[in-house]
């Protein structure tokens, strides 16, 4: 099956789809013959040591005319994301060939993600996004979770295919020192990655996490002033011997502290399905994470770590959890690698072209 990529990508190594677009594009090209066209003129050379990845530099009239054979008219269409106008172009010509198209929001559609600029998606919806999403013939969602979120009306048919992780050997360093430590790597985003609550959860709990030694280390890039906000909060709550903030790590600094770390937080208040978490899940990290991650269920299913609800009361105990059983960390530690398998990219990939096949076989039966 031929099938066409497009996206919007601008790079930044913080957002997520910057990593799994990529990747589920490679896994996609051991089954099938993908075209990814970025509508930008970012190329990222962490990208290309993935997969092919053409942009406006290669292509710059944004129309499927101009692009390769046979990719000026594919038998699928899957656009990476929602809220971008420069998908315009290409999704009336896709329109007029009559191509079938998917589209990914990866979380855009959700409650939560809409209360953000809610004015102008609102306007955007009518003037464009609703038709768009009415009209793909379906919307593939990475969890079921992000499908309650986001309700059927934008469009009655789904599919769910998950984000994915590529295995390494990865063991993990036992933690010396006598604290017990937490980690968050991701945005610093107070209101998505429900920071807030974090820092309330652990104001109500300050004593016992100081006479537990835990630290919680968050590490990531600046979001709205978000750091200078949590960061007044954590001196005036008396946290900062408990919580601390740090700049955005990579590579063999983030891989490090990751397996010297001996669990991972994530207290978001929505997700599509995120990379962070399934990797400190590869690399053996217990996760403390809230229904807003999607992952949940699985989380307290598998014994991967400890689960709590999207309020201060919730976190609160789950901490408390963490606390009476860090004697089951290396039992938790092997839950999380074990449940993380099923996400290898190879099998996301195969999973994905028999569905997008039943898909187009179902709209255009040969």
């Amino acid at each position: 099956m031929n099938i066409l990529y497009i996206s919007k990508l601008a790079g930044h190594r913080w957002q997520g789809p910057n990593e799994s677009v990529p990747s589920q594009i490679e896994a996609q090209s051991k089954y099938d013959n993908v075209f990814w066209y970025n509508l930008n003129y970012v190329m990222k050379d962490e990208w290309l040591k993935k997969t092919k990845c053409n942009n406006l530099s290669n292509y710059p009239r944004r129309k499927l005319k101009y692009l390769p054979k046979p990719f000026d008219n594919p038998d699928l269409v899957v656009f990476e994301g929602v809220y971008e106008y420069p998908f315009c172009k290409i999704y009336y010509e896709v329109l007029n060939k009559r191509i079938p198209y998917i589209v990914i929001p990866r979380s855009a559609l959700t409650k939560q993600a809409r209360n953000k600029k809610k004015i102008k998606k609102i306007i955007g919806n009518i003037i464009f996004f609703n038709g768009f999403l009415k009209r793909a013939k379906a919307i593939q969602y990475l969890t079921t979770n992000e499908l309650d979120e986001s309700g059927t009306n934008w469009n009655k048919n789904s599919i769910i295919i998950p984000n994915g992780i590529g295995f390494k050997d990865r063991k993990k360093m036992k933690n010396n020192s006598k604290q017990l430590q937490g980690i968050f790597i991701g945005r610093i985003d107070t209101y998505q990655k429900g920071l807030d609550l974090l820092v309330e959860a652990c104001e109500q709990i300050r004593e016992e996490l100081i006479n537990s030694n835990v630290v919680l280390k968050l590490y990531g890039p600046d979001r709205y002033s978000s750091k200078r906000s949590l960061q007044k909060l954590i001196i005036e709550k008396q946290l900062h011997g408990v919580l601390s903030i740090h700049d955005a790590v990579f590579d063999d600094e983030k891989e490090k502290i990751q397996l010297e770390s001996d669990f991972f937080i994530m207290t978001s208040r929505f997700e599509g399905h995120s990379m962070g978490l399934i990797e400190a899940l590869s690399y053996g990290l217990p996760c403390l994470v809230t229904e807003g991650t999607n992952m949940k269920e699985e989380i307290q299913g598998s014994n991967a770590g400890w689960v709590a609800d999207n309020n201060v009361q919730s976190i609160k105990l789950a901490l408390l959890h963490v606390i009476s059983e860090k004697n089951k960390l290396r039992e938790k530690s092997l839950a999380a690698k074990e449940l993380v398998r099923k996400y290898d990219w190879l099998m996301i990939g195969e999973m994905t072209t028999v569905k997008y096949k039943e898909l187009v076989n179902k709209l255009d039966p040969k």
